[in-house]
């Protein structure tokens, strides 16, 4: 063998080395989300039928409040409902209607995520939402904030409507009180929303499908570098 053809292969065992572990790695990557996502979806799915909690101004630890089905007593705050962007519901664009519940006795509020609403024909206009007054009793399960995610230029709410609702945005640009946890409505007053909160699909099973993807990749490198030795 020569000297200039032993340098080639080991140039391409070396590029397949390193696509074989890339390869390894995203598949391992796709397994953690599988478990993580289905572990999540598991508690999601157990907080519906759970006995629930009363959610009260003195709650504040995140941890023991999320994934927790949950009852709130107040009064709706109509004026400071804002509309999540970019939701689809049934392939209908809309938005999420969110209102802050000010608890009974407290300032504290607790954000309610009301349910799915059409968008109507023109952006600029705000959808129509029926907010009740008085006192009310509403029941949900408790969801966590957004967190931080890769924008390439930060978003600004436009009046209403909203892209991302992280909590310290949230607390900063409304000037509430509020708990550290979203409650999805689950029952409650009829208002026209959408509130199909549940899912009968496991979100973590397309990721066991990523990962067996990546592992085919992982081994269509291998055979391509067994035959990218054997050729001159």
């Amino acid at each position: 063998m020569s000297i200039s053809l032993f340098k080639r292969r080991t140039l391409r065992l070396l590029l397949v080395s390193l696509l074989v572990i890339s390869c390894l790695a995203m598949a391992r990557f796709q397994w953690w989300r599988a478990e993580t996502r289905g572990q999540r979806f598991e508690r999601e799915q157990a907080a519906m039928i759970a006995t629930p909690i009363a959610l009260s101004a003195q709650q504040r630890q995140r941890d023991e409040l999320i994934d927790r089905a949950a009852t709130a007593r107040g009064h709706w705050l109509a004026d400071k409902t804002l509309f999540l962007d970019n939701k689809i519901y049934r392939s209908r664009p809309g938005y999420h209607v969110l209102t802050p519940l000010q608890l009974s006795g407290s300032d504290a509020v607790i954000l309610v995520n009301r349910g799915w609403i059409g968008a109507p024909r023109l952006r600029s206009d705000s959808p129509a939402v029926a907010t009740p007054a008085g006192e009310i009793e509403v029941s949900g399960v408790t969801r966590s904030f957004e967190t931080r995610i890769f924008e390439l230029q930060e978003s600004e709410p436009e009046g209403p409507l909203w892209q991302h609702v992280r909590e310290a945005d949230y607390r900063q640009r409304s000037g509430l009180d509020a708990l550290p946890v979203i409650l999805l409505q689950t029952t409650g007053e009829s208002d026209g929303l959408a509130r199909d909160w549940g899912s009968a699909d496991n979100p973590g099973t397309k990721h066991y499908g990523y990962a067996a993807m990546w592992l085919v990749f992982a081994l269509m490198a291998v055979a391509y570098g067994l035959f990218a030795w054997q050729k001159k």
